[in-house]
């Protein structure tokens, strides 16, 4: 471990988030600026966000488009139309309550196509002509992409095999560079009673997406041409050896050795940082025997709600930490066992987080380390984008986590978008802070 003034980085660190801060206000658009204005209304009202929530969730399931209507109905007579929305959205509702529910055939597609155009910033429509339109925006601005069709376990092969089919198509489309992947939308039957024959199974179908993966290159704003790269996400911790081992033993085949992957491990567990462990020991024998050198993405966490759920209903140990100051401890400890050169070099890290000190402080040491070549940014697509142009200033490589979803999936990003309510206005998530943030200020 190099002996460092970590005093003096965590101080420089400082400096840099309020700098960062600064320029971020300065970039803050007129569009943005009304989010934020948004933001802080559901903020202050509570109910808004109970309201929100059950909306999202109860009305847009069903194809039975009076059944919708009489739920948004039922709901909004109930509690009334929330304060957040804009004067133009309480008003289109205002037409929908009144006029709208009677006639549902013509009113509830356009209040569905309201809410997938409300949310575009986060949800990146998946129709090949407008996600390639946003890849090339985004490409332009000099900014790499990591797309994620949204969708949590499949319930069936067949649904399986069409997922695998379309990480497929991905890899072979020009415009994609990166995606990430679950193991649950790979095999419907996932068992951790059946280890062996789930992490098999899962390593041939790996296997087939990794094949055609290294076979197409993506080529980058500058001409340069790399290789595409499949992420391996870990969002349930029941998942987490099943996903790690799939990984490895995919990798392990002499084809791969040259192959470069990625995987996710999340902070909020304590098992994360000893299986970065793990993952760094085996990654090292792999790069000293010839092979090439894996990815890690770090993050915090991003299904707390379902651990304590699954936890609380099934009577278990809750499997992440129970406070944030550990959570925060974690991730800086995985940071900076993650930084020694002698580590980064056989996994290569993204570093996940809108937290302006999280990130000034991985520069920091980054830089201290002399490892600036190993390790990138991630961000999520449409959070705090102002941020994100601020940093680019600054920073060479930022990475955007982009969920994808078409029409016909749009349900799958209901959970998402729950999701991240509910992360974005947590009491210590650093995003609730966001609006009008001003550096020296309480």
């Amino acid at each position: 471990m190099n002996h460092l003034d970590y005093e003096r980085i965590e101080q420089d660190a400082v400096g840099l988030a309020a700098r960062w801060q600064n320029r971020a206000n300065e970039l803050l658009s007129t569009e943005e600026k009304t989010i934020q204005d948004q933001m802080k209304r559901l903020l202050g009202h509570p109910m808004d966000r109970v309201v929100l929530t059950r909306l999202i969730d109860q009305c847009f399931r069903s194809h039975d488009h009076q059944r919708v209507a009489d739920q948004v109905n039922h709901l909004l007579s109930e509690y009334g139309v929330p304060d957040f929305f804009s004067r133009v959205e309480r008003l289109l509702i205002q037409m929908f309550l009144g006029m709208g529910r009677h006639f549902p055939q013509f009113s509830v597609p356009r209040l569905v196509e309201k809410m997938r155009s409300s949310s575009s910033r986060a949800i990146i429509p998946g129709e090949r002509k407008l996600l390639h339109r946003h890849l090339e925006k985004r490409k332009a601005q000099g900014v790499r992409m990591n797309i994620n069709h949204l969708g949590e376990a499949v319930l069936g092969e067949e649904e399986a095999s069409r997922r695998l089919e379309t990480y497929i198509e991905d890899m072979q489309d020009p415009c994609v560079e990166y995606i990430s992947v679950k193991v649950s939308t790979l095999y419907s039957q996932i068992s951790s009673l059946a280890f062996e024959h789930t992490v098999d199974l899962l390593k041939d179908r790996l296997s087939e997406l990794f094949r055609v993966a290294k076979k197409n290159y993506f080529t980058r704003q500058n001409g340069e041409k790399v290789p595409k790269v499949v992420n391996l996400d870990m969002e349930e911790y029941r998942d987490m050896d099943i996903t790690y081992e799939s990984f490895v033993r995919t990798l392990n085949q002499e084809e791969f050795r040259d192959y470069s992957a990625g995987l996710v491990l999340q902070a909020y567990l304590p098992d994360a940082y000893p299986m970065q462990q793990k993952l760094t020991a085996w990654a090292k024998a792999r790069v000293d025997s010839g092979g090439a050198p894996v990815k890690l993405r770090m993050v915090k966490g991003a299904n707390l709600e379902m651990e304590k759920v699954e936890s609380s209903l099934f009577n278990w140990p809750l499997a992440t930490y129970d406070n944030k100051l550990d959570v925060d401890a974690n991730y800086k400890r995985m940071l900076i066992f993650g930084m020694q050169p002698e580590n980064i070099r056989a996994v290569h890290l993204g570093v996940a987080s809108h937290n302006l000190f999280e990130l000034a402080y991985a520069h920091e040491l980054g830089h201290a380390l002399k490892v600036t070549d190993w390790f990138w940014f991630e961000m999520l697509e449409g959070m705090a984008d102002h941020v994100r142009r601020a940093l680019q200033e600054s920073v060479k490589d930022i990475l955007l986590y982009a969920p994808v979803a078409t029409k016909e999936q749009f349900i799958n990003g209901v959970a998402y978008l729950i999701r991240r309510l509910d992360e974005n206005t947590a009491p210590e998530n650093f995003l609730r802070y966001a609006p009008d943030l001003e550096t020296d200020s309480d």
